[in-house]
């Protein structure tokens, strides 16, 4: 894969209601809008890019090369956990 961007941090940002999901070192993560903890969503040493939350929130789909060719993986989102 060809890099646009470097692996550092913050990178492709996207917001639903009170949530922020984003790259951070080649892992997605969940966040307050209003800061303070972060959670890890994947954790795989494969690239990812382009978080996004469902139209609902209660997912969060994103690109991986985990197995080679570019895939598209989901998770839910547990915004009470995120949120505390």
């Amino acid at each position: 894969m060809n890099r646009v961007t470097s692996p550092g941090y913050l990178r492709f940002p996207h917001v639903h209601g009170d949530l922020l999901t984003l790259v951070a070192e080649d892992d997605v993560w969940l966040a307050p809008v209003t800061g303070g903890r972060a959670w890890r969503l994947t954790s795989d040493g494969a690239a990812v890019s382009h978080p996004r939350f469902s139209r609902d929130g209660a997912q969060v789909a994103w690109t991986s090369w985990r197995d080679g060719d570019p895939e598209v993986y989901t998770a839910a989102v547990d915004a009470a956990h995120v949120l505390g």
